[in-house]
């Protein structure tokens, strides 16, 4: 299958509620597709609770039906509010007046004149073409979109997906409780739309988590012209910080091989975030109105559902807009509130690494790196993630670091707050960055809400840096009289051209990745399913008698006869067994029916039921790959022969039926 139609539909489905949405609000944004996903991922949200409470399956049609009435509901409302709005100007001249100036200006964003529709439509289709060539420079190695993800996360999210699409329930926290044994909190919205994406799971899993990388480059673009002054190159620098964001290979690492793909939702929703908490702290247009201000919240509220962690990024963007205004007012002559609020800045900072360390110590399970501290800044500078097979090269990145060294100049020496919260917002990125390698509680209580990897900090550091990118080259473009200032802001521009140009294409970078949990397993990982185990399960499957249930090491790759094929099996993913009777099955299985059989273990056994085994004795099994976590279903791997009658087999591969003697 061609993986235009199915990329497209994903982009569509992450991108045009939103976008409708923020039309029928009549909200002055520019480039509303970066924003648009922040806004589908709160009305994913709100319709997968009420789809709950009402008892209604969510499904593509019932959420294309919830979509279509709440945006005319807004619409509906919006009209309402604006003929009640009307009918006041009517009777006071003054308040006419006032009226009109608070809603012809946005705060943050360029006024309606400042662009042409031709404009407008250039700089938003040069953002979403920086998009579309980084999904086609990631898919080129995959080897389709219907390849499988070999990466541990992406079975998960294979399962979960299936469990929604059967269960027809998209909530926050019911939506995998049959993953979960119990109601659990779970950021669940990729889950939900690759539920409802019309293709089998791993096509539609793949379809969006190609759409989602083709959606950061727009995300970016929408984030700087959100902050960035009105000017005459503000179009010209939006289009090249769009192509800029398409260098960080951070993100593409989660998405194509650690399968983190719910985070990738966030790092979507992050630059548009950030630009919402600038804008709303931004006074050079006055003090955002109500609306505005709400609109802006509602998107950081966003942001947060698509995935918690991304939340983290985003208050530090806040907590130093804060600190650079503190500073800028004391220098400024207002010493006392000046001091306030850099004092505040740092009592939140205080208190964001207490809370760390007692609330999210759990969440620090990133080993730190063998490499030297020194080796891994450079990493970190060049945004190259962990990852072996990928090099740290110098020269993709090197003319962002020198245009935002640029910027950051520019910025302090004209005492520009939202500058001043960029430069440092890029060195809070890298400090963090280095101390996920810090074996200190101070560090591990700093980095836990990213649970303590690079990779998650890493956005942060791209949304900073590109921001100074584009400051600098603003810097070049308006230095110096016409003549003078043609030759440096031209240089700089064709620089950061011909860098992302080559960078697409270039094989050690987004093709490169695009196969290493796909196709070029041996340079990564190995697979915990190859391509005639995948073909095996997927046969017997559909020939399995209906009401079947399959127990085994999930790490064998069982996890697919629920979430390809749709048999039930007793663990869906490779996740440690999450219920106390399914541990018991996981350790004891191999006890049922004989004089060691607790009265447990068949109470545990019994409402689950299970009529098949599945075996996998090649080179790639869990015991072979990963035997450490696959000694969690030592039961299972212990079933004896006289229990078993072989269904169908395949070299390394086996299907027995069970006798579950309980």
């Amino acid at each position: 299958m061609s993986s235009v139609l199915p990329v497209l539909c994903g982009a569509v489905l992450l991108g045009a509620p939103g976008y409708l949405m923020l039309c029928a609000l009549d909200v002055r944004l520019r480039l509303r597709w970066g924003w648009a996903p922040a806004v589908t991922v709160l009305l994913t949200v709100v319709l997968g609770a009420l789809f709950r409470v009402l008892g209604i399956r969510w499904t593509l049609l019932s959420a294309v039906i919830g979509i279509v009435l709440l945006v005319a509901l807004a619409a509906v409302v919006r009209l309402a509010l604006q003929r009640r709005t009307a009918r006041r100007l009517t009777t006071s001249t003054s308040t006419s007046t006032s009226t009109s100036t608070s809603t012809s200006t946005s705060v943050g964003v360029p006024a309606p004149q400042d662009w042409s529709r031709g404009t407008a439509a250039a700089v938003t289709g040069a953002s979403i073409l920086s998009g579309a060539l980084v999904a086609a420079s990631a898919a080129r190695r995959m080897g389709g979109i219907s390849t499988l993800n070999g990466s541990f996360d992406s079975f998960f999210h294979l399962s979960a997906a299936a469990f929604i699409r059967e269960r027809g329930d998209a909530s926050f926290t019911t939506a995998l409780s049959d993953i979960y044994g119990e109601p659990t909190f779970y950021p669940v919205v990729f889950d939900d739309l690759v539920a409802i994406l019309p293709f089998d799971v791993i096509t539609a899993a793949n379809a969006m988590m190609l759409a989602m990388l083709a959606a950061i480059p727009p995300a970016v673009a929408a984030m700087v012209v959100g902050v960035s002054r009105p000017a005459r190159s503000a179009p010209l620098l939006v289009a090249l910080s769009a192509g800029a964001a398409t260098l960080f290979l951070s993100t593409p690492a989660m998405a194509l091989v650690m399968g983190l793909w719910p985070i990738v939702l966030g790092v979507v929703c992050l630059p548009p975030a950030i630009a919402a908490v600038l804008m709303l702290t931004d006074r050079r247009h006055g003090a955002p109105g109500v609306g505005t201000a709400a609109g802006l919240v509602l998107i950081v509220i966003g942001t947060a559902l698509a995935h918690p962690s991304v939340l983290f990024s985003v208050a530090v963007v806040a907590g130093l807009r804060l600190l650079a205004g503190g500073i800028e007012r004391m220098l400024g002559g207002g010493r006392l509130r000046g001091l306030i609020e850099v004092c505040a800045a740092l009592a939140a900072a205080v208190l964001f690494v207490a809370g760390s360390h007692v609330l999210l110590s759990g969440m620090a399970l990133t080993k730190p790196s063998l490499d030297g501290v020194g080796s891994v800044l450079g990493e970190i500078l060049l945004d190259s993630p962990r990852i072996p097979a990928v090099p740290a090269l110098l020269w993709p990145m090197a003319a962002l670091w020198i245009l935002a060294m640029i910027g950051a100049a520019a910025a302090v020496r004209s005492r520009e707050v939202l500058g001043a919260t960029a430069a440092l917002g890029l060195l809070a990125s890298l400090m963090l960055g280095v101390a996920t390698q810090i074996d200190h509680p101070l560090a591990v209580a700093l980095v836990n809400p990213w649970y303590g990897a690079r990779e998650r900090i890493a956005p942060l550091m791209m949304c900073m840096l590109v921001l100074l990118m584009a400051r600098g080259l603003l810097a070049l473009l308006e230095s110096g009289g016409r003549r003078r200032r043609s030759l440096p802001g031209a240089l700089a521009v064709g620089a950061v051209v011909v860098t992302v140009l080559i960078a697409l294409v270039t094989p050690q970078r987004l093709p490169l990745m695009g196969s290493l949990a796909y196709t070029a397993y041996g340079v990564q990982l190995t697979p915990y399913v190859t391509s005639e185990e995948r073909s095996f399960i997927e046969r017997t499957a559909q020939e399995l008698p209906e009401g079947s249930v399959v127990l085994a090491d999930p790490l064998d790759g069982a996890t697919l006869y629920w979430s390809v094929g749709g048999v039930e099996t007793v663990f869906p993913t490779m996740s440690r067994p999450l219920t106390r009777e399914k541990t018991l099955i996981a350790h004891y299985a191999h006890r049922a029916g004989t004089d060691e059989a607790s009265v447990e273990l068949c109470r545990a056994l019994e409402p689950v039921g299970p009529t098949h085994l599945y075996r996998d004795t090649s080179e790639a099994s869990g015991q072979r790959i990963n035997p450490e976590d696959s000694e969690r279903w030592r039961g299972v791997h212990d079933i004896p022969e006289s229990r078993l009658t072989l269904v169908d087999a395949s070299g390394p591969y086996a299907l027995y039926e069970l006798d579950p003697a309980c």
